[in-house]
């Protein structure tokens, strides 16, 4: 089902939460930790969201729930490719769209790829706090130690 947000120049937080699937606290949160997300406000203290700043929600959220950086990530991210911002303020539509179809793996292409990214998978070799990605045999041991850990802590329960 596509949603279109052309029928009105200013929405609510209520109905931006609706549309990006995020809670209304999440929204006003994310206002203190990104410039960038700046809605103007109506009669006095209601927040009136316009496109560009549901397409920056949408690129946050894709940055944190998709690609896991972490709120610190997504600053610098945004700051060093604000490119970026302006693809997700002409794309709201798209992005919309792609992220109502629940079979949608991922949200349309943000930008362009990063030097140091596995083509294959368009995963960064180095995750957003700058650690080196675990290779599968790395990930495996990784998660065998925690169930090790688990269970002696459950042990002694």
């Amino acid at each position: 089902m596509k949603r279109s947000l052309k029928t009105k120049l200013y929405y609510s937080i209520s109905e931006v939460s609706r549309l990006a699937e995020l809670q209304p606290y999440t929204l006003r949160a994310w206002e203190k930790e990104f410039n960038c997300l700046k809605p103007r406000r109506a009669r006095g203290k209601n927040r009136a969201y316009r496109e560009k700043d549901i397409g920056i929600i949408l690129l946050i959220k894709h940055l944190l729930h998709r690609e896991r950086y972490t709120i610190a990530g997504v600053r610098r991210k945004i700051k060093s490719e604000p490119e970026l911002l302006r693809h997700a303020s002409e794309n709201v539509d798209q992005w919309l769209t792609a992220a109502c179809h629940e079979n949608a793996p991922d949200l349309p292409n943000i930008g362009p790829v990063s030097e140091n990214a596995d083509s294959a998978t368009n995963m960064p070799e180095e995750d957003p706090r700058g650690r080196k990605r675990p290779n599968e045999a790395e990930l495996k041991a990784l998660l065998e130690n925690t169930r090790n850990e688990l269970r002696a802590v459950y042990r002694k329960l």
